[in-house]
This record gives C-alpha cells, sequence and structure tokens, in this order.
C-alpha cells in the first residue's frame, strides 16, 4: 500500500477482503485451516497472539464457534457471498487455496490424513458451484501435499510450494530452518517433480527466480530477463509459475515472463508503477487490448484514474470474449513465453480458464497480507 492511499485494506483473509481481490485483480489467495469440530476456518497463523498457552491458541484444537468470535469467518461464509462466487464461476477468475497443517502442540502428527481430510470438505463445499476446472488451485508447503492428494482422491488441480518451512515459528527462524531445502532444490528440478506428480502449477518464492539467492543452486541459474529467461522458458514450457512476493518494481518484468504474481499491493489507488508505466490490475481477466494499451501507455499521470475506470467499464472480462479472440490472445502469449505444443493444444477448451502456464495477478490473502 502506498503511504499517501486513502485506502483501507481489509482484514486479511476475510470475506470483505476476498471479494475485494476477486473484482480487483484476476483472482485471490486464501489459507484454511481445520476446527477442531470440522470447519474450515479462513486464518493463516498457526496460533492467535494472545497471552494464552499455546494449547489454547491453536485454531486446531478450538472449536470453529470459539474461532469464529475472534472476527474469523468460516469458508462457508465465502461460499455464501454470490458475488464472489459468481466471479469464480465465469472462468475469468482464479481461485487458489493454501491448506495450513497444525502447531505441534495440537499433537495432530498425521500430517497427510490432515491434508487429506481438509481436500476432501473442500472439493465437497465446491461439488454444487461447478467450477470451470481450471478456476481453482489447491496447494500449501507440505511435502504430505501428493500424498494427501491420493490418499484423499480429490481431482482439484494441486501442487506443494517451495522451499519447504516448517508450519510454526516467528518467519525468520522458517526461513533459516528452510534454507537447506531451497540450496537443494533447482528450480528446473522443481518443475520436473511437479510435472513428474501430474500437478501443472510450481509455486515459488521470488528468490529461485531473482537476486543473488538463484546462484546458489547448482547449474546455470535462471531469472526474470536476458539468458536466465530463456533458460526458464526452455524449462517451464506450459507449467504455471506461481510466485511470490511480487514487488510493483519488477510487476511488469514478471507478468512479461509469463509469471502469475501472489501479490500484497492489492491497493486500487496504485495506478501507477515505479517506472512511470500505468498498472493494470487484471492482465488475465480482462485483458486490455491494443487501442486501450495505446490509449492508456500516453494518458497523462492525472488522467490515469478516470482513464483506468473507462476501460474497467468498456472492455470485456475473459469470459465474454468471442472463442476467437481468446484463441489468438492465447496462441501470442504461447509463443512469446515459448510454449511447446500446437496451437490447437494451447487453446483448448477455453471455457474452463486460462491455461494455468498463462500469467495471472492474485491477491494474496484477498487484499494484500496485513502483518
Amino acid at each position: 500500500m502506498s503511504s499517501d492511499s486513502t485506502w483501507v485494506r481489509p482484514t486479511e483473509n476475510s470475506v470483505e477482503a476476498l471479494e475485494h481481490g476477486m473484482r480487483f485483480v484476476d483472482g485471490v489467495e486464501l489459507d484454511l485451516r481445520l476446527s477442531t469440530d470440522g470447519e474450515l476456518m479462513l486464518w493463516h497463523d498457526d496460533l492467535f497472539e494472545e497471552k494464552l498457552p499455546k494449547n489454547q491458541r491453536c485454531p486446531e484444537l478450538m472449536h470453529s464457534e470459539e474461532i469464529a468470535a475472534k472476527g474469523v469467518n468460516r469458508f462457508d461464509d465465502l461460499l455464501a457471498s454470490s458475488e464472489f462466487t459468481e466471479l469464480w464461476k465465469s472462468s475469468s477468475k482464479t481461485v487458489n487455496i493454501e491448506l495450513k497443517v497444525p502447531h505441534p502442540v495440537s499433537k495432530i502428527s498425521d500430517h497427510t490424513n490432515h491434508l487429506a481430510s481438509m481436500m476432501t470438505k473442500v472439493e465437497d463445499s465446491l461439488e454444487y458451484l461447478e467450477l470451470p476446472k481450471r478456476s481453482t488451485m489447491i496447494y500449501g508447503f507440505s511435502p504430505q501435499i501428493a500424498e494427501a492428494v491420493k490418499k484423499s482422491g480429490v481431482t482439484l488441480p494441486n501442487t506443494q510450494l517451495s522451499p519447504h518451512l516448517r508450519s510454526w515459528g516467528k518467519s525468520k527462524i522458517k526461513r533459516l530452518i528452510g534454507s537447506p531445502n531451497f540450496v537443494s532444490n533447482s528450480v528446473s528440478g522443481l518443475i520436473k517433480d511437479r510435472r513428474r506428480k501430474g500437478m501443472p502449477v510450481v509455486g515459488m518464492a521470488l528468490h529461485y527466480l531473482h537476486g543473488w539467492e538463484r546462484f546458489i543452486h547448482p547449474g546455470a541459474p535462471v531469472s526474470l530477463t536476458g539468458k536466465g529467461l530463456n533458460r526458464l522458458f526452455r524449462v517451464s514450457q506450459e507449467m504455471g509459475l506461481h510466485v511470490w512476493p511480487a514487488p510493483l518494481k519488477l510487476e511488469t518484468i514478471m507478468l512479461d515472463a509469463g509469471i502469475t504474481l501472489i501479490s500484497d499491493l492489492i491497493d486500487p489507488t496504485i495506478h501507477s508503477l515505479p517506472n512511470g508505466d500505468i498498472r493494470w490490475p487484471r492482465p488475465a481477466s480482462q485483458p486490455l487490448d491494443e487501442e486501450w494499451k495505446k490509449v492508456l501507455n500516453s494518458a497523462d499521470v492525472l488522467e490515469r484514474p478516470d482513464l483506468l475506470l473507462e476501460a474497467e467499464s468498456s472492455l470485456p472480462m475473459w469470459h465474454e470474449m468471442p472463442d476467437s479472440v481468446r484463441k489468438d490472445t492465447i496462441i501470442s502469449d504461447a509463443e512469446k513465453w515459448n510454449w511447446s505444443g500446437s496451437p490447437e493444444s494451447w487453446a483448448n477448451d477455453l471455457h474452463e480458464g486460462r491455461p494455468w502456464g498463462c500469467a495471472r495477478l492474485i491477491g494474496h490473502r484477498g487484499s494484500g497480507e496485513g502483518h
């Protein structure tokens, strides 16, 4: 959020935040935890921050009513929002659902069964919506994700996030303990592993692609530009690359590289990027045509807010575009990102949503992380 912004960010993972993200960008990411009475709750942290013993602050040891009394919404509350579900069903928007494993104080050590139970509940909850096939992604950091998918039998697209971070502790400690996992997995290795497991997306930290950390891995590094980007294209093909964080200064470069951004910058008052370019927040769900690109790119800074609103009201959403235009758009993107295969394979079943390899801008926890 910019320092002079007048926008007030809704509470992360709340229905309000998720509705905002769904409207403003190409979709949202949300976190789910399982209460002791089997309710899926929209909550990220492993413990609530209160001056109580850990076992009294652990969501997995609390009844859903106790959790809701703290202002936390249920997954069912979100599904009751027609505004959210109608956008989800349209095939233009994407929802990434992260499944969280419990803190050790819960004494729930069988994470495979825990995750499998959550997956089953998610799929059962979504069945009546009849969502497009490429509208939903379930994932988590746990290395048991693939086994849980197999055990649960769910058919929702899924993947494992990297690097593997343990499910408790402060962020700095998590990153420190996760360092060996980061060092031992190259981007090429992650893509091969996910492809072997039938996962259509690789979810990974930005450090794999940008910054000095990418040189830690053996072999030639990948990157967001130049020869490193060509190497990334060669190994990724049409695999989706979902990456966080997404600094505003890298937003255009990442999208141009075919990367889906998990962004905390979902502030509707941000109309310009640090390089001076105008910001268009729905590259996948409401793509700009050439005419609007020219208008927006030549606009004066003061004209941008009104022009962005005008473009939003006049441009069709992805699902409203003619099939021929959608097909041409996908073929153009696929050629730019050097996908393998044929145009027919790239532009197949577009009513089910954009292929996973297409770049999207996704709101982290709805409208951005709040802490």
